[in-house]
């Protein structure tokens, strides 16, 4: 385990200044893309949840009540939007604000390891860059030089390696995540669509 550690710590330092921000990059990925995946779960539940109240309820006048007693955040936010309506228009443009709203909280991070992608490998190519003018500045005149360069760009080429890695598991967060809100929000509009045909069957329009 010790010598394990030291190799760890040597490659550290071997990447140069760089290593830093890609490892606090690293530690706010897995965050931001662990927290993701546990509200992704949560908003599942509270779809199918909310789902089971539209396909249960039989009642337009009860349909808010019904929301807000059987189902959680997201059902109380279609209550009131149906609470508020005055007309069919009305209630479109309440519940697309809903949407709107789910959609912006649900994306909430993305940005970060989007970008998080892009500046990875950057910051550990720029490590790679010095590392090697730092390898070939203390060659010199040493007859060794050839092990030297060698060592040395292998030890550089550390922070490209950090960089892509970081950036990989950046990616795999970001691919799921957004194919999550993708699928949530057009489930979200999916119901939308069968609150206004509640709205439409109540009323005769």
């Amino acid at each position: 385990m010790e010598v394990s550690m030291s190799s760890i710590a040597h490659l550290f330092v071997a990447g140069g200044f760089v290593m830093y921000p890609l490892v606090i990059f690293l530690l706010f990925t897995l965050m931001i893309g662990i927290e993701r995946i546990f509200l992704y779960r949560k908003f599942t539940k509270d779809l199918r949840r909310f789902n089971k109240v539209l396909e249960k309820n039989q009642s337009w006048i009860m349909l808010p009540s019904v929301l807000e007693r059987d189902t959680e955040e997201l059902g109380s936010l279609f209550a009131r939007a149906i609470r508020n309506a005055k007309n069919y228009n009305g209630l479109e443009n309440r519940l697309q604000d809903v949407v709107s709203y789910a959609d912006e909280r649900l994306k909430r991070g993305l940005s970060w390891l989007s970008m998080v992608v892009t500046m990875a490998p950057l910051l550990g190519l720029l490590g790679t860059v010095l590392g090697m003018i730092r390898a070939f500045s203390v060659v010199g005149g040493d007859i060794g030089a050839p092990t030297i360069i060698t060592g040395g760009v292998s030890e550089a080429l550390v922070a490209t390696a950090t960089g892509l890695t970081v950036a990989i598991i950046a990616l795999g967060f970001h691919s799921y995540c957004a194919a999550k809100v993708n699928d949530s929000v057009a489930t979200l509009e999916h119901e939308c669509g069968n609150i206004l045909d509640a709205y439409n069957e109540e009323h005769d329009i």
